[in-house]
């Protein structure tokens, strides 16, 4: 079955790639054909047509790292630092079952595919699959995994390797042959984890063939506590260890000197770039346009709700451009064009799924956002650019395909009862909440 997607602004995510008249073609989960109303193929002639008044279409945006699990929790402490913060969640998210993480999960999807996110990398430390069947049910693309860690170095750690991996392949199993879902083996922090164990999770990623995702170098004072305990940064402490390559996606990076990103340039591995969550716990900004000029790649990531309170990639756009405008006091060390393309292109070649998804253009899946944006002197591409970066927000979304498949149109999800999901989570939570009342009472 073909679609043919037409009357469109179409931003292709490529270099100059803006067709004011567009159209797309889509067969089956991929895109057949990108170019100009006027040049339509043979084969669109017998597609079904959608006429899109002239909406634009851009590239599905990719969250390169989140926590959905721990959605149900927003706002239970949004100050302090890093490990003030942590410190202070450790009550509310120490006890959280694998149906809480499923409740979580449940609502940062939702939220995602509402704020044009199709592809997201999530993190969680217990029930490595849950998101990626929460995810998929929904009909979003996933990386998903969890992060190991040593009890020892953890504040109220318990034990979740080889749990991580025995889950982990067990979800493999559950989604083989699903496309919308991919896997990583990972290990927490620098700090959280022995060099045995990072060792160890490196080991079996490889074995398995995936990514090995970590938080790295995200607050001043972990750098500082792994200079103490092994003599070098937290990245040349990794490097050493040789768990850094192009499998890996390091989360943060925002305290890394110039040694450091050589050495990742080197080995290949990219960034998971947090703005927003960064400047809410004081860690700092990383040092993105450095990072890209050494040639790393870079994606935008919102983190949890805990540290962000929201999971929207429009706002990591704009902060991306204007924190390091502020820090830096340069009006043009970053713009519009490069915050676009750490949400898309970029941020797929973070993930290693570049070859699929992050632009729009022949071969690839049909993972597309349709924004309703206008201009009182008519769109241009650098008027369309301008506003997807820089005013553009969840409240723009009009539809979101996902593999050639509409998830979201109009306000409304295809595949789910939003409605009944967040009835049930809420329900959930306030029998709690009364039960906890009589209880204390």
């Amino acid at each position: 079955m073909r679609t043919l997607l037409h009357n469109a602004f179409v931003c292709t995510g490529l270099p100059n790639g803006f067709i004011k008249d567009g159209a797309i073609l889509i067969q089956g989960s991929k895109i057949a054909w990108v170019g100009s109303c006027s040049a339509l193929p043979p084969e669109a002639v017998t597609a079904n047509r959608m006429d899109l008044g002239g909406r634009v279409v851009i590239p599905g945006l990719v969250n390169t790292h989140a926590h959905g699990g721990l959605s149900t929790h927003r706002g239970c402490c949004d100050d302090g630092d890093l490990f003030q913060w942590a410190a202070a969640l450790a009550s509310h998210t120490s006890s959280l079952t694998i149906e809480d993480n499923r409740r979580g999960c449940t609502l940062a999807t939702l939220e995602m595919v509402r704020n044009g996110i199709t592809t997201a990398c999530d993190c969680t430390r217990y029930g490595a699959g849950v998101f990626a069947s929460v995810a998929s049910e929904i009909g979003m693309r996933s990386l998903s995994g969890a992060l190991a860690n040593s009890p020892e170095l953890r504040l109220n750690g318990r034990p979740n390797w080889p749990l991580a991996l025995q889950e982990t392949k067990e979800a493999m199993n559950v989604h083989a042959g699903n496309g919308l879902c991919r896997f990583y083996l990972g290990g927490h922090s620098p700090y959280s984890c022995t060099p045995q164990l990072l060792i160890q999770i490196k080991r079996e990623a490889e074995a398995l063939d995936l990514p090995f995702v970590i938080h790295l170098a995200e607050n001043r004072r972990e750098n500082e506590m792994i200079l103490e305990q092994h003599g070098k940064s937290s990245l040349a402490w990794l490097h050493s260890l040789g768990v850094l390559d192009r499998r890996a996606i390091l989360a943060h990076c925002v305290w890394l000197d110039d040694d450091d990103m050589g050495m990742l340039a080197t080995s290949g591995a990219g960034v998971a770039h947090n703005p927003a969550s960064n400047a809410k716990l004081a860690s700092g900004v990383a040092p993105v346009p450095a990072l890209r000029r050494h040639g790393i790649p870079v994606g935008l990531g919102t983190d949890s709700t805990l540290s962000n309170n929201c999971l929207d990639l429009f706002q990591e756009m704009k902060f991306s451009v204007l924190l390091q405008r502020a820090v830096s006091l340069e009006g043009s060390i970053m713009g519009a064009a490069d915050a676009f393309s750490m949400a898309t292109i970029e941020g797929a070649r973070v993930l290693g799924w570049d070859d699929d998804i992050g632009s729009l253009e022949a071969g690839k899946e049909a993972d597309l956002v349709v924004l309703a944006l206008d201009h009182p002197l008519g769109l241009t591409p650098e008027r369309v650019l301008s506003d997807i970066v820089y005013r553009a927000g969840p409240q723009h979304v009009r539809s979101v395909m996902i593999a050639g498949r509409t998830v979201f149109d109009d306000g409304q999800f295809t595949l789910v009862d939003e409605a009944a999901a967040r009835r049930a989570i809420h329900k959930h939570y306030q029998s709690l909440a009364v039960n906890k009342e009589v209880y204390d009472a």
